[in-house]
């Protein structure tokens, strides 16, 4: 599979078995904000670490995962994450995590290190020692003998697809906090609530997901042309298949939160029908069943998601052919990513493409 995210979660749930699975100132504004929420205003490293730390009055707390339950006895002071964002959550609180997947590859376009654009922005921001890079990008097996040498006393992983027995095997290191419900569903709202309770910033991350969604509430009243239309996330897969983003998706989520509907009629197509999938998959020649008022082509292979556009079924299908149909064919490749991940620090970065792409495909729709 060619997604980033559609791939790393068909190769989880092949080893888990079936069912399991706006420039640099916008950044620097969001996590600027975030790191201030967090009452952290200096680099020094020393300053950093002592205003990280959480509200002691907070713990000890126990935090309940479809995994287990993570006993936190005292804040954490060594915070260590696996998943696809969940560092994000972390450092806009104001904490840098020991330990985090490394995102090599030009599909993330981050550093040479391997940090996406908007944790590096975090991380200087925030100062103190750099994060241990564990192998992977937090959607294959996990590095259990790494996470043992970071030494943690907290492993955050709840928008992740982290296994029992891999749960299990952590949880003999540190606390492990996984996904509340399901395999890769915990929304960006709370991944940060979550993140706030196990470190004791319960107010904090209220106050980011507060600002956050005034944030987006804002640009959803400046691109009107979204509000009541349904649309469809279809993300290329190779050969002669794409994926639709189920409503449990995060995409979705974030999408509904401008206004947009997922549309309901392509849902009943789902084969599988599996509680835990987040996308299922159909042919080209159920290209017909896109039938929303607005259709969303994301990839993170141009190559792909231009193949996919070209394909005649697809092609001759009204929503192409009206010119309502958005894509990521023109983001960056850090934008790519960032839409794949959504929190509360890569969410200032795409709001305004994504919402400009999508109102633009909108404005195209009459009823």
């Amino acid at each position: 599979m060619t997604g980033i995210l559609e791939t790393g979660l068909a190769s989880r749930r092949r080893r888990a078995g079936a069912g399991r699975v706006r420039g640099m100132v916008a950044v620097l504004a969001a996590v600027g904000l975030a790191v201030g929420l967090a009452g952290c205003s200096s680099n020094d490293g020393a300053d950093a670490a002592e205003s990280s730390a959480g509200s002691s009055d907070a713990f000890p707390v126990q935090i309940e995962s479809s995994l287990g339950v993570a006993d936190i006895q005292e804040a954490p002071q060594r915070v260590a994450t696996w998943g696809w964002s969940n560092q994000d959550a972390i450092l806009a609180l104001g904490v840098v995590p020991v330990a985090m997947p490394t995102f090599s590859g030009p599909q993330y376009g981050a550093n040479e290190q391997g940090i996406l654009t908007w944790d590096a922005a975090a991380l200087d921001k925030l100062g103190g020692e750099q994060p241990t890079l564990l192998s992977g990008d937090g959607t294959g097996e996990v590095p259990v003998e790494q996470f043992a040498a970071a030494d943690p006393d907290l492993i955050f992983a709840p928008y992740s697809g982290i296994t029992q027995q891999e749960y299990d095997a952590l949880s003999q290191i540190a606390p492990v906090v996984a996904y509340p419900d399901k395999p890769w569903t915990a929304s960006w709202q709370e991944q940060l609530t979550i993140a706030g309770e196990a470190l004791g910033k319960q107010s904090e991350a209220a106050d980011l997901i507060d600002h956050t969604n005034a944030t987006i509430a804002d640009v959803a009243a400046k691109n009107s042309a979204l509000q009541g239309k349904t649309v469809s996330i279809a993300l290329p897969n190779g050969p002669g298949t794409f994926a639709v983003s189920k409503s449990a998706d995060v995409r979705v989520e974030f999408l509904e939160q401008l206004g947009l509907k997922n549309e309901p009629t392509i849902q009943e197509a789902d084969p599988t029908k599996d509680p835990d999938a987040v996308y299922f998959e159909l042919s080209y020649e159920q290209a017909a069943l896109l039938r929303s008022d607005v259709l969303f082509v994301v990839a993170y292979d141009k190559e792909s998601l231009n193949s996919f556009l070209a394909e005649p079924v697809v092609a001759s299908q009204p929503v192409v052919g009206d010119g309502r149909t958005g894509s990521t064919k023109d983001f960056s490749a850090d934008k790519n990513f960032a839409f794949g991940g959504l929190t509360v620090l890569t969410i200032p970065y795409i709001l305004d493409d994504v919402a400009s792409v999508l109102n633009t495909a909108a404005g195209n729709v009459n009823r």
